[in-house]
């Protein structure tokens, strides 16, 4: 789901992932993260 913020000019995104342990969910978002540029990306 996604919301925007357009006074801001802002958007929100929920990401969410399911699957077993050790399966790469959290190194896939940390990648997603770090590969977006330091300012589209929140902390």
């Amino acid at each position: 789901m996604a919301f925007f913020n357009y006074a801001k000019k802002e958007l929100s995104a929920k990401i969410v992932y399911y699957g077993p342990g050790l399966s790469g969910k959290t190194t896939n978002l940390e990648v997603i993260h770090r590969r977006m540029r330091p300012d589209q990306r929140g902390s």
